[in-house]
Protein backbone atom coordinates (compact mmCIF):
# COMPACT_ATOMS: atom_id res chain seq x y z
CA UNK A 1 0.00 0.00 0.00
CA UNK A 2 1.05 3.67 -0.73
CA UNK A 3 2.20 6.01 1.62
CA UNK A 4 0.16 8.06 0.62
CA UNK A 5 -2.86 5.86 1.16
CA UNK A 6 -2.00 5.30 4.55
CA UNK A 7 -1.52 8.79 5.44
CA UNK A 8 -5.29 9.79 4.04
CA UNK A 9 -7.16 6.70 6.21
CA UNK A 10 -4.84 8.01 9.44
CA UNK A 11 -6.40 11.75 8.76
CA UNK A 12 -9.89 9.72 8.08
CA UNK A 13 -9.82 8.00 11.25
CA UNK A 14 -8.63 10.70 13.48
CA UNK A 15 -11.70 13.15 11.84
CA UNK A 16 -13.92 10.18 12.69
CA UNK A 17 -14.77 9.42 8.98
CA UNK A 18 -15.70 5.79 8.47
CA UNK A 19 -13.99 4.40 5.54
CA UNK A 20 -12.99 1.22 3.88
CA UNK A 21 -9.67 -0.31 2.39
CA UNK A 22 -9.92 -2.59 -0.20
CA UNK A 23 -6.07 -3.03 0.01
CA UNK A 24 -4.52 -4.57 2.00
CA UNK A 25 -1.16 -2.56 3.78
CA UNK A 26 1.40 -5.09 2.76
CA UNK A 27 0.39 -5.11 -0.86
CA UNK A 28 2.19 -3.96 -3.62
CA UNK A 29 -0.15 -3.64 -6.49
CA UNK A 30 -0.70 -0.79 -8.71
CA UNK A 31 -3.80 1.38 -7.06
CA UNK A 32 -5.15 1.41 -3.45
CA UNK A 33 -9.02 2.04 -3.33
CA UNK A 34 -10.74 3.49 -0.20
CA UNK A 35 -13.88 3.74 0.23
CA UNK A 36 -16.15 6.47 1.55
CA UNK A 37 -20.01 6.55 1.57
CA UNK A 38 -22.26 9.74 2.67
CA UNK A 39 -25.75 10.84 2.13
CA UNK A 40 -26.83 14.43 2.26
CA UNK A 41 -29.73 16.17 2.43
CA UNK A 42 -30.74 16.16 -1.42
CA UNK A 43 -28.15 13.32 -2.08
CA UNK A 44 -29.40 9.61 -1.75
CA UNK A 45 -26.55 7.81 -0.16
CA UNK A 46 -23.73 7.97 -2.51
CA UNK A 47 -19.92 6.52 -2.18
CA UNK A 48 -16.63 7.92 -3.43
CA UNK A 49 -14.04 5.59 -4.08
CA UNK A 50 -10.16 6.93 -4.24
CA UNK A 51 -8.60 4.96 -6.78
CA UNK A 52 -4.88 6.24 -5.51
CA UNK A 53 -0.99 5.44 -7.07
CA UNK A 54 1.81 6.90 -5.29
CA UNK A 55 1.18 10.34 -6.44
CA UNK A 56 -2.41 11.01 -6.63
CA UNK A 57 -5.56 9.91 -6.59
CA UNK A 58 -8.73 9.80 -9.21
CA UNK A 59 -11.89 9.93 -6.53
CA UNK A 60 -15.03 8.39 -8.58
CA UNK A 61 -18.65 7.25 -7.59
CA UNK A 62 -20.25 4.41 -9.40
CA UNK A 63 -23.38 5.66 -11.34
CA UNK A 64 -25.54 8.15 -9.90
CA UNK A 65 -28.76 7.02 -11.78
CA UNK A 66 -29.09 5.96 -15.62
CA UNK A 67 -30.57 8.88 -17.96
CA UNK A 68 -32.73 7.04 -20.47
CA UNK A 69 -32.59 7.72 -24.22
CA UNK A 70 -35.51 9.90 -24.82
CA UNK A 71 -33.76 12.47 -21.86
CA UNK A 72 -30.27 12.00 -23.48
CA UNK A 73 -29.44 15.29 -25.33
CA UNK A 74 -31.33 17.41 -22.47
CA UNK A 75 -28.96 15.59 -19.55
CA UNK A 76 -26.01 15.72 -21.61
CA UNK A 77 -26.42 19.84 -21.53
CA UNK A 78 -27.01 19.68 -18.15
CA UNK A 79 -23.73 17.99 -17.44
CA UNK A 80 -21.64 20.21 -19.58
CA UNK A 81 -23.55 23.00 -18.23
CA UNK A 82 -22.35 21.84 -14.06
CA UNK A 83 -19.14 21.09 -15.64
CA UNK A 84 -18.70 24.73 -16.53
CA UNK A 85 -20.41 25.85 -13.36
CA UNK A 86 -18.04 23.13 -11.09
CA UNK A 87 -14.61 23.52 -11.43
CA UNK A 88 -12.96 20.63 -9.18
CA UNK A 89 -15.14 18.07 -10.13
CA UNK A 90 -16.83 16.19 -13.42
CA UNK A 91 -19.74 14.74 -14.20
CA UNK A 92 -19.64 11.90 -17.05
CA UNK A 93 -22.74 10.44 -19.10
CA UNK A 94 -21.46 7.25 -20.84
CA UNK A 95 -22.50 5.46 -23.93
CA UNK A 96 -25.14 3.72 -21.58
CA UNK A 97 -26.61 6.14 -19.90
CA UNK A 98 -25.04 6.27 -16.31
CA UNK A 99 -24.03 9.41 -14.75
CA UNK A 100 -21.37 9.64 -12.44
CA UNK A 101 -18.53 12.07 -11.29
CA UNK A 102 -15.00 12.11 -10.89
CA UNK A 103 -12.38 14.44 -9.74
CA UNK A 104 -8.52 14.36 -9.48
CA UNK A 105 -6.55 15.38 -6.74
CA UNK A 106 -2.44 15.77 -5.76
CA UNK A 107 -1.75 13.15 -2.86
CA UNK A 108 1.42 13.23 -1.55
CA UNK A 109 2.11 11.80 1.71
CA UNK A 110 2.24 14.94 3.45
CA UNK A 111 -0.77 16.51 2.52
CA UNK A 112 -2.53 13.47 1.62
CA UNK A 113 -5.08 13.37 4.65
CA UNK A 114 -5.85 17.74 4.05
CA UNK A 115 -6.11 17.33 0.29
CA UNK A 116 -8.10 13.90 0.06
CA UNK A 117 -10.67 15.07 3.21
CA UNK A 118 -10.97 18.38 1.05
CA UNK A 119 -11.60 16.83 -2.00
CA UNK A 120 -14.29 14.25 -0.78
CA UNK A 121 -15.96 16.95 0.77
CA UNK A 122 -16.28 19.02 -2.32
CA UNK A 123 -17.05 16.30 -4.07
CA UNK A 124 -19.91 15.35 -1.82
CA UNK A 125 -21.16 18.92 -1.74
CA UNK A 126 -21.46 19.28 -5.21
CA UNK A 127 -23.40 16.13 -5.42
CA UNK A 128 -25.88 17.29 -2.58
CA UNK A 129 -26.11 21.07 -4.33
CA UNK A 130 -26.60 19.15 -7.85
CA UNK A 131 -28.97 15.93 -7.70
CA UNK A 132 -32.16 18.04 -7.45
CA UNK A 133 -31.02 19.23 -11.06
CA UNK A 134 -30.05 15.61 -11.89
CA UNK A 135 -33.08 13.56 -10.76
CA UNK A 136 -35.46 15.00 -13.27
CA UNK A 137 -33.02 12.90 -15.45
CA UNK A 138 -32.00 9.81 -14.12
CA UNK A 139 -34.26 6.84 -14.43
CA UNK A 140 -33.43 4.95 -11.55
CA UNK A 141 -30.39 4.76 -8.74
Amino acid sequence: MYDNSIALMSAMSEAGIEHRSDTPLDDDNLIDTVRVSWAGANLPLTQIRFRINDRGARLETGPLGTVGPAARGRALELVNALNGEYRWVTFVLDEGGGLSCVCDVLLVPEVAGLFGIAAMGRMFDTLDEVHPRLRPYLASR
